[in-house]
């Protein structure tokens, strides 16, 4: 399997994949086994669906990370969000069954459990030709991958609830879709405004916190209803909205104090903004943002301060700074296709060499695999036409910690470890991963 750009696709590719509608979100459009014509390459790219997922005989081994009923699953989620969105922008009183939303939720956990490798952000295949709906499709969807691999961590924040309940899930995945629904309930002149400025000092955007959490108050499960409350919360103190003391007094909330809930929709909604930010025309490819710029930027100030770094290892633990499937140039020129990686080195996939010149219905001989944990002297120079060599981030430069390091020096009994401690305390660790 390899995942091409709309825009690279060729008549006679096979896809891998379904593809979804992007304004209907649960239509079908094409199946998977469907050969791709020249009339319908030019319609998809009409329709700015970003990208495809093709047959390649050599490149089977990626199918292990992809589901498609996880990619149908987020269809399915993206349609509610959308009829939640209408719902909101044209009837003062709407109620919606959140129920619904769970149980979507729920059956999407349910997939990600069966198969834990497809537990990914691999790419946008829902595509929607509502920002806004794209967003919050995303955001949910990175909230549930992250709330997964963050189940010891959510278990110590929630220590008061039983632990089957305190690592549920689904209600972080329902206030994934509906952290921006107060937004529909601004006036145009204050969404232009911040669509235009990205100004979060602007108190009347901040309003959309509160008249978000008023929509859903009494409707969504408390811990949810809040995470839409704080979700511009910042770890470091500088978010919004302050907390009024006993003593009638505004203070900013910051670390452990704001909800977990509301860290890790805080971080999946960072990442979506900075990887799609407003005024950037995502249909001219050199303009789109690639995610390992975005993952790097998030581990350099001010961002990192604003990101609980437990929930940070955990987002670059679920989104690849290169998705298996994705074609990349590496910096001795060849062209190669990700087929693995590795959490704790995200930034040194394993590769397999391809030819560029081959045609649909070729059935290329694998080429060499390459590992390039094992082949210091290489790195991925490029991913999509862009150059990314300056983005690329390692262990050994002192970002990030690997989760895996943080479980195990919490599960020991120690405190959330920063980064600046970890590596003091375990710098071996954090080279091996």
């Amino acid at each position: 399997m390899l995942r091409v750009r709309t825009t690279h696709a060729k008549a006679g590719m096979e896809l891998a994949m379904p593809v979804f509608h992007p304004r209907r979100h649960d239509t079908l459009l094409l199946r998977t086994g469907v050969k791709l014509e020249r009339a319908t390459i030019r319609r998809l790219r009409e329709m700015n669906l970003p990208e495809l997922w093709i047959k390649y005989p050599s490149l089977e081994v990626v199918s292990e990370y992809v589901n498609p009923a996880v990619f149908a699953q987020r269809a399915t989620v993206t349609r509610q969000i959308a009829d939640s969105y209408d719902a909101f922008s044209t009837h003062v009183d709407a109620e919606l069954d959140f129920a619904d939303f769970r149980e979507a939720m729920n059956g999407m956990i349910s997939l990600l459990s069966e198969q834990p490798r497809t537990a990914l952000f691999l790419s946008e295949i829902v595509e929607s030709g509502q920002p806004s709906v794209r967003h919050a499709s995303n955001v949910a969807f990175l909230s549930v991958l992250m709330g997964l691999k963050l189940e010891f961590y959510l278990m110590r924040e929630r220590s008061r609830l039983g632990g089957v309940y305190a690592k549920n899930v689904a209600n972080l995945g329902v206030a994934g879709m509906m952290h921006d629904i107060g937004m529909l309930r601004l006036d145009d002149e204050i969404i232009e405004r911040w669509e235009a400025t990205a100004d979060e000092t602007d108190e009347a955007w901040r309003e959309h916190v509160t008249i978000g959490y008023n929509l859903v108050r009494g409707q969504l499960e408390p811990s949810a209803a809040a995470a839409v409350l704080h979700h511009h919360q910042k770890f470091d103190g500088s978010g919004f909205p302050f907390r009024t003391t006993f003593g009638g007094d505004e203070v900013p909330m910051s670390g452990s104090d704001i909800h977990i809930y509301a860290r890790v929709v805080a971080a999946a909604d960072l990442f979506d903004r900075l990887l799609h930010p407003y005024g950037i025309d995502e249909t001219d490819e050199s303009a789109r943002v690639p995610v390992v710029r975005v993952l790097k930027k998030m581990q350099q100030q001010p961002w990192s301060g604003w990101i609980d770094p437990v929930v940070l290892s955990g987002l670059i633990s679920v989104a690849p700074p290169y998705p298996p499937g994705s074609a990349v140039r590496l910096s001795n020129g060849v062209s190669a296709v990700v087929v693995s990686w590795a959490p704790a080195d995200p930034c040194r996939p394993e590769v397999i060499e391809i030819n560029e010149s081959l045609e649909p219905g070729d059935d290329p001989e694998p080429g060499e695999r390459i590992d390039l944990r094992e082949r210091p002297e290489l790195y991925v120079s490029q991913i999509d036409g862009q150059d990314v060599g300056e983005d690329n981030f390692y262990p050994e430069d002192g970002g990030c910690p690997p989760l895996e390091t943080i479980a195990r020096a919490m599960v020991m009994g120690a405190p959330p470890p920063t980064e600046v401690e970890l590596s003091k305390a375990d710098p071996d660790a954090r080279k091996a991963g």
